[in-house]
């Protein structure tokens, strides 16, 4: 993260799983890697105003605040020799999405139309849950400038959602009550490749598409309904999710310097579920729409990297880096896309068979964006009617350790286990 996510044609370390797996047979001494992330997600809504019959009504400001805490990834790598090139072998957990959340906003409309009546509005939402990826990784080094290595991932994720939305006006108040629960199975591939020469690398990265197993379960409870809460028994489905395609540089124009930039592609317009259910086949997974208005995207990565040694023989690493990551997420009103950018620096230390990294990310993004603000509207299959401005300010700490072991008494330990004395 400190090189801004650039690292598919570095990817020198166990994470390189998760950005290149052939990059693991650059490692030589067996390893053992841990990743944690704290991160803060603010959002705010801004000049908001609803368009609510013939009326105008000015909504106050809010935002949200979410902090998280997740453990990323945790890995064994065992590089062996073979026939005189590098051999490595990895297991792996990666934390792909953490999707615990608890946030709630107070709002309040005011009709611009003298004598008009204000209203109050309350919304919350508490999620939690995750979406993990265990892996096991191979990567050979086929030559002196030709690294080749794949993983097979197994997608399992599972994820409760429960949301609360009111509006109180004079002494009525109307309220939605909705909970989901959602599970999520399903297995791919990562194929990579190092094309590397003395001063530059060339990465190329591969993430097939899959077929998922979805399966979800709602409640929904509203003031609309009289007292008779509608319970949907877990409806199973799939979804098929879209290829990633990478392409990543580095340069070193000297021994302690590096230069790497990435591209990264996603279909996100393929992301769509698979159903009997005539009303859900054909959707797609980011805005529930068969003629999808969500595009498919290009992420750009850039990084530098400066490596400081110690009198005492220690390596610091300076790095900088910026990153331009367009979502999978449009506006269907504004037709706006939701685009983050970003900046990071890091550094760390290596002290013998110890490895410590920090990197700092901050984010931001904004765009004219609508709400559905009001029960009626939230209700309803028509477009929302509250048009704003969303801004979005990212803050992430990422930790990481690895502990490298001496490769001779690992060896050993497998050729009497698989091989005999």
């Amino acid at each position: 993260m400190g090189l801004g996510g650039a690292f598919i044609a570095v990817a020198d370390d166990a994470t390189a799983v998760s950005f290149n797996p052939s990059g693991l047979a650059q490692l030589l001494k067996p390893e053992v890697s841990f990743v944690a992330r704290a991160a803060k997600r603010d959002v705010a809504y801004e000049d908001v105003a609803t368009t609510a019959g013939t009326r105008r009504l000015m909504v106050s400001d809010s935002l949200i605040s979410n902090t998280q805490f997740d453990p990323l990834f945790i890995a064994g790598t065992v590089p062996l020799r073979v026939m005189g090139r590098t051999l490595a072998l990895q297991l792996s957990l990666q934390r792909l999405i953490g999707l615990g959340e608890s946030d709630s906003r107070d709002l309040t409309e005011l009709p611009q139309e003298p004598g008009g009546v204000p209203s109050h509005l309350f919304q919350s939402i508490k999620q939690k849950g995750q979406i993990d990826i265990y892996s096991f990784a191979m990567a050979y080094e086929a030559s002196q400038r030709i690294l080749l290595g794949f993983s097979v991932n197994l997608w399992r994720g599972a994820w409760d959602l429960d949301s609360f939305s009111s509006k109180t006006s004079g002494t009525t108040t109307n309220f939605v009550n909705f909970s989901q629960s959602n599970r999520l199975e399903g297995n791919n591939f990562n194929l990579g490749l190092i094309w590397r020469w003395p001063t530059w690398s060339l990465g190329l990265v591969r993430q097939t598409a899959f077929h998922a197993n979805y399966t979800f379960g709602t409640f929904l409870d509203t003031s609309n309904l009289g007292g008779k809460p509608r319970t949907s028994p877990p409806l199973e489905s799939g979804l098929h999710w879209p290829s990633t395609t990478g392409l990543g540089f580095a340069y070193r124009p000297k021994e302690r310097w590096l230069v790497a930039a990435d591209l990264t592609h996603t279909g996100w317009s393929k992301a769509r579920y698979t159903s009997q259910r005539t009303s859900l086949d054909g959707l797609n997974f980011f805005d529930l729409d068969k003629g999808t208005r969500t595009p498919d995207s290009t992420n750009f990565h850039f990084g530098m990297e400066r490596l400081i040694l110690s009198s005492s023989g220690n390596v610091i690493p300076l790095r900088v880096g910026f990153s331009l990551e367009p979502q999978p997420v449009v506006d269907r009103v504004t037709g706006q896309q939701r685009v983050m950018r970003g900046v990071s620096l890091g550094s760390g230390i290596k002290r013998g068979a110890y490895t410590m990294d920090l990197a700092y990310r901050y984010g931001w993004g904004s765009r004219r964006a609508s709400q559905f603000l009001d029960v009626d509207q939230i209700l309803s299959k028509t477009p929302p009617t509250s048009l704003g401005n969303e801004r979005i300010k990212e803050h992430r700490l990422d930790l990481s350790f690895n502990l490298q072991f001496e490769r001779q008494p690992l060896e050993r330990v497998l050729h009497h286990l698989f091989v005999g004395d």
